[in-house]
């Protein structure tokens, strides 16, 4: 068995693969395990991807599939892997060469089930390069209820222990935009430990061709989705009495932050009216009591109890000038 399995789906990103794939096995970790998923690429990808496996064999693994997304390929990567742990990379990404023995020492030390870091987050264009803020709160968490209260959702800058990412249900949806908002969320339940290290070990490049530039649109409609399958999910497994308040701040701050800041940024007035409306929809279908939940104190809480339909399409305009994504 080895100490950490990494995940890296791969679709045409022969220009990075070299930066990605020399990071990962020059790794200082002695024990580890490279999954790379080959999502049907078109591009040279595939035969990179078997030149690093022919030059280090039993260290990396190759596998292809036809092209289903990348969500997929993890699902895939996650039933393939044997490492005690389980991390996360993307091929167009790199990170430090001594992540996984730092995050690996300090999971088995702590007896954590999930150990985050820190990451730069980059933007890359034809102009070159520029650092920005990172998203979110990095920070360690108090308890797995706080994993809700202040969420860091992607999977590249973390590593799992896999018992947990076994269990029935936790994967990532295919076919959607927010897979790991869904991933991230139903791995809250069964973790009882985590571990955060203060480095920035991962570099995550926001290029123009990112599916963080998908149409606005579809990507309110994904999130509702998304939503709606946790959800279900945490309802399926009973876990939603638990969690209810955590869960509700979680959904509600989703749809009436980040979500209403990209109907804001669609030129049509009349399908922005239309995406407000199913925002609302869902918001009072499943969390109607929300304006009593007690993580809404503070700015953001009053910000939170004044959006109605009256005031939602200026106010989406307004966060769409002023928050990125």
């Amino acid at each position: 068995m080895a100490k950490v399995s990494v995940i890296v789906p791969v679709y045409n990103t022969e220009k990075y693969l070299e930066r990605c794939f020399d990071a990962l096995v020059n790794q200082t970790l002695d024990d580890i395990e490279i999954i790379a998923i080959n999502d049907g690429s078109t591009d040279n990808s595939l035969k990179l991807l078997n030149d690093y496996q022919t030059k280090y064999p039993g260290k990396i693994k190759v596998y292809t599939k036809e092209n289903g997304g990348q969500a997929a390929a993890r699902n895939m990567g996650i039933k393939l892997s044997s490492g005690e742990y389980i991390g996360f990379a993307d091929s167009d990404d790199y990170v430090d060469v001594n992540m996984y023995e730092c995050m690996y020492n300090l999971g088995i030390s702590k007896n954590s089930d999930i150990v985050e870091c820190h990451y730069h987050y980059i933007q890359e264009t034809q102009n070159g390069r520029k650092e920005l803020a990172t998203r979110g709160v990095i920070k360690e968490h108090k308890d797995n209820k706080d994993m809700f209260i202040n969420p860091q959702v992607s999977p590249w800058n973390k590593i799992y222990r896999r018992d947990i990412l076994l269990k029935d249900g936790v994967d990532f949806p295919e076919g959607l935009i927010y897979e790991d908002t869904s991933f991230y969320i139903k791995t809250i339940p069964y973790i009882r430990k985590s571990a955060y290290i203060d480095e920035h070990f991962v570099y995550y490049f926001l290029r123009g061709n990112s599916t963080m530039n998908a149409n606005k649109s579809r990507k309110v409609a994904d999130i509702i989705a998304v939503l709606t399958d946790i959800i279900s999910f945490y309802k399926k497994k009973n876990f939603y009495n638990e969690y209810k308040d955590e869960l509700e701040y979680f959904c509600v701050k989703i749809i009436f932050c980040s979500s209403l800041s990209r109907i804001g940024r669609v030129k049509d007035k009349k399908l922005r009216k239309e995406l407000i409306n199913k925002s609302f929809d869902f918001v009072n279908t499943y969390f109607p009591q929300y304006k009593k939940n007690m993580y809404f104190s503070g700015k953001t809480g009053l910000y939170i109890k004044c959006i109605n339909k009256v005031n939602a399409d200026v106010t989406a305009r307004i966060l769409g000038k002023i928050m990125k994504g």
